[in-house]
Parts: C-alpha cells; sequence; structure tokens
C-alpha cells in the first residue's frame, strides 16, 4: 500500500516522502495516528501545495542541528565522576540519559536519550575512556569522548573513607 508520510518516521522516511508499506501496518498505525495519508490522485495534489513547506520545516531543523553538532564537537570530551571499587567497577552504571543530562547542561540544548548510541548498547560499568555516538537529527551525528573517573573519597580517622559531600 502506498502512503504519503506526514510525519518523519525513523527507518521509513522524511515527511513528503510516499513510500509502500504493509496494509496492515498503514491502516493500523500511520494513517490512525496521522503519520501518513493514503496515496491517491488527490492526495498527491493537495500535497505538492504543502510539500514546500515541508521542505523548510526540514532545511530549518537540519540547520538546528547542524549547530548543535557543532557545539557538541567543540567540546571534544566530557568528563563523569561516579563511585567505584578498587578495581575499577562502578557502583551502577552511567547510561544514555545521564550522559544526555551532562551535554544538555554543558551546550544548553536539549539532548534525548534516545539520541545516545552506547558502545555495544549497553551502559558503562567501568571506569575509563569511551567513545560515544550522538544522532542528532537525520544522518547528522557526532562521536564524543566520554571519561568516566572514580569520585574522590575524604579521609576519616582510623583510615576510614567517607564520600566527598
Amino acid at each position: 500500500m502506498k502512503v504519503i508520510l506526514l510525519n518523519s518516521i525513523k527507518k521509513l522516511g522524511l515527511a513528503g516522502d510516499e513510500v509502500v508499506v504493509r496494509s496492515g501496518y498503514a491502516r493500523n498505525f500511520l494513517i490512525p495516528q496521522s503519520k501518513a495519508i493514503l496515496s491517491t490522485k488527490e492526495n498527491i495534489e493537495c500535497f505538492k501545495k504543502k510539500k514546500l513547506m515541508f521542505e523548510n520545516q526540514f532545511l530549518k531543523k537540519k540547520l538546528e542541528a547542524e549547530s548543535c553538532a557543532e557545539m557538541i564537537s567543540k567540546l571534544g570530551s566530557i568528563t563523569i565522576t561516579a563511585k567505584s571499587s578498587i578495581q575499577g567497577k562502578l557502583f551502577g552504571s552511567i547510561g544514555p540519559k545521564d550522559i544526555a543530562k551532562v551535554i544538555s547542561e554543558l551546550v544548553g540544548v536539549k539532548i534525548y536519550k534516545s539520541q545516545i548510541r552506547l558502545p555495544d548498547r549497553n551502559p558503562l560499568k567501568f571506569i575509563g575512556n569511551y567513545n560515544i555516538n550522538i544522532h542528532i537529527y537525520n544522518k547528522i551525528s557526532v562521536t564524543l569522548e566520554v571519561k568516566i573517573i572514580n569520585l574522590p573519597l575524604c579521609k576519616k580517622d582510623n583510615n576510614e573513607y567517607d564520600d566527598k559531600k
């Protein structure tokens, strides 16, 4: 079944594209959620008028994404402190949500956890340096180095250690 996409859909196409999908996917998901319309002669004619608007929106988002990518690449690397054992294993893990929060605070642009691509798709569980990929928008991505270091401990009496506050 041919449909015209009203929104960009990951792994399917951009807004304005005419794509062929399975009829059940179109009838039960895309059309009821207003993500696509049937590809008929009337809809194609109507959509040609709207296509310029979609192209302008796409260009605007692309420019915003490129500026965001430039700001992130200027960071070069970020450092995250976390508690860990003597062997370097973290107490807990550093996931996409944690990394997105740090980047958003440093850059001032909202980065979502779904945009962060971790190596092996698993949370980071050891101290070290990791290269992560940040997918910003439609084929615009940036590689960033994440350094995870041990949280320093304060020495108390009797050689006991306590978390630094």
